[in-house]
């Protein structure tokens, strides 16, 4: 086996090659005056500092990108980083495999029947699991970046709009186990730890999606209620949430806070540790999740996903409140996905 340093050194990007102790990237001739006048331009010493110089060299300089596998580097840079950690993990391994496929690929010479061939070549290669939505995430992953090329002047026209190219069909998803009512989940808590009672009883307050209950701190108890940044929004807008006290909102959020060991955040392990890591690793939570789930099959309780409390928090209320405390940008998302009550309409009359 070669030394981790040789093996750094395979499946370099086009025209990069390690010389002198450093990356360093050889300029296409005719191209020198947008690498300072070089022939060879010095990228780092190390991979990742290489990738992020070249990146921003490309960014800053009209028509630098002249391959997908450039594009994705200013990509990766530029956008990716905007996304939730969840969010940027997928990314990173979908723009992997599309470098891979197609990265040595010039941006303007990809037409529709290239996407048609990289849709079913990938569709062929998955061995487990729903190929279809697999698929069809990468190749809107591969749509994203023509977005983005038309934004950055790489290309005028985009070669996956919806006349030229269409995403496979997806099989219809297993319906999920959704709770029948508010009053049917808190029954249910009757069979779980202390500590999961009042996980559930701050989410049907909230809406919160999981990582942002189990990312919850002190910090984000005030004097006005609690704060909250979803972790979506983040690293882009930043919109904060601030939940307004009422009575049931304080008396979870004390009984939480008074649950042994002390710890800034509200939901810990034994150790006082959160119970997510990196915002994406929660297997104690799950763990104990399904726990709870199979006390409930041994009774004959009816069971629930952890994510359809969100859905029933979004059925409750105005759609407009509803998609404000669920965090919604606009209260269409709130209705297509969380609504899960029907609407309720009166018949014309001809009276």
């Amino acid at each position: 086996m070669g030394s981790p340093r040789n093996r750094e050194h395979k499946g370099l990007p086009t025209r990069w090659r390690w010389k002198e102790g450093a990356y360093r990237f050889r300029v296409p001739p005719g191209q020198e005056h947008l690498w300072d006048g070089k022939k060879e331009f010095r990228l780092g010493k190390t991979l990742s500092e290489s990738h992020i110089t070249y990146a921003g060299r490309i960014a800053s300089v009209d028509g630098a990108i002249q391959t997908i596998g450039q594009l994705i580097d200013r990509y990766l840079i530029e956008v990716t980083p905007t996304k939730a950690s969840s969010t940027q993990r997928t990314e990173i391994e979908d723009l992997r495999k599309i470098r891979e496929m197609i990265g040595h690929n010039a941006v303007v010479s990809f037409a529709p029947h290239d996407a048609y061939q990289m849709r079913d070549k990938i569709y062929r290669n998955i061995g487990k699991g729903s190929g279809e939505r697999k698929t069809n995430r990468v190749m809107g992953t591969v749509k994203t970046l023509f977005t983005k090329a038309i934004e950055w002047g790489a290309v005028r026209e985009h070669p996956m709009t919806e006349n030229k190219f269409k995403m496979l069909s997806v099989p219809k998803k297993h319906q999920m186990r959704v709770a029948a009512s508010i009053q049917d989940v808190l029954d249910a808590t009757e069979f779980c730890p202390q500590w999961l009672d009042n996980y559930v009883r701050l989410k049907l307050l909230t809406g919160l999606r999981q990582v942002d209950m189990l990312l919850l701190t002190r910090h984000c108890i005030t004097d006005e209620g609690l704060l909250v940044t979803p972790s979506k929004t983040e690293n882009s807008s930043g919109v904060k949430t601030l939940y307004e006290w009422i009575p049931e909102l304080r008396k979870v959020v004390a009984d939480i806070v008074s649950l042994a060991p002390t710890s800034v955040y509200l939901f810990k392990t034994q150790k006082g540790e959160p119970l997510i890591k990196n915002k994406a690793t929660n297997s104690a939570f799950n763990s104990a999740w399904q726990r709870w789930m199979k006390r409930l099959k041994d009774r004959n309780i009816p069971r629930f996903s952890e994510r359809s409390i969100r859905n029933l928090v979004g059925s409750e209320g105005g759609l407009q409140e509803a998609s404000e405390r669920l965090g919604h940008a606009s209260p269409a998302t709130t209705k297509r996905y969380y609504r899960l009550k029907p609407t309720v309409v009166t018949p014309l009359s001809s009276q």
